[in-house]
């Protein structure tokens, strides 16, 4: 072994112990942080209001994480309005959490940063069958704004009807019917449209 002044010895040390830490971050992949406002916006629903607050402002700044959390999980089925589902029966039988991800992912894709969406719920009526268990309906008009032109319509009009559960002290969406009130597009035309393109 060699006899290094005890001085050079230390500064080594710390040279190697340096580059060690300059090396660390080559170990991890690193992402970008998610902005505050993703967190900030979900507030735990124990109440129905708030699932539907939630739920809303998830629908409004198209925010996927939160919309997520709406749903109930296994459990939740989406019921399409038969005329906007038309030609396309399959591809709602099964629907559930992921297809409701996959086709609001898309939909965030298509909106540019910082817009936002308008969802006004009209006339809700709200249905308590159990302590747990409650049915809301109401008139809806959804405003999109987002950029593949191929979807024009802007302005999305229909009825909602959802059944909610509570688990662990808090709402979930296990049920979603949706039906159309008007000529033009409802809801089901959006999800049918952004789950394939």
């Amino acid at each position: 072994m060699h006899n290094w002044p005890k001085a050079l010895t230390g500064n080594a040390a710390r040279l190697l112990g340096r580059l060690g830490l300059l090396a660390l971050p080559a170990c991890f992949q690193l992402r970008e942080p998610e902005p505050a406002a993703t967190a900030s916006e979900w507030i735990q629903p124990t109440q129905i209001d708030i699932l539907l607050a939630n739920f809303t402002t998830a629908v409004q700044s198209v925010n996927v994480g939160n919309y997520e959390r709406i749903f109930s999980g296994p459990d939740y089925r989406f019921v399409p309005d038969p005329t906007s589902a038309g030609s396309s029966p399959a591809l709602f039988a099964n629907w559930s959490v992921p297809e409701e991800t996959t086709y609001f992912s898309s939909l965030r894709r298509r909106t540019a940063t910082g817009t936002a969406n308008t969802l006004t719920l009209i006339g809700r009526r709200d249905q308590l069958y159990t302590t747990d268990s409650a049915e809301v309906s109401a008139l809806y008009q959804l405003k999109i704004t987002q950029q593949d032109t191929a979807f024009r319509a802007g302005l999305l009009q229909g009825n909602i009807r959802l059944i909610l559960r509570r688990r662990n002290n808090e709402w979930r969406i296990v049920s979603w019917r949706d039906q159309r009130t008007t000529p033009g597009l409802c809801w089901t035309d959006l999800k049918k449209y952004f789950s394939s393109h």
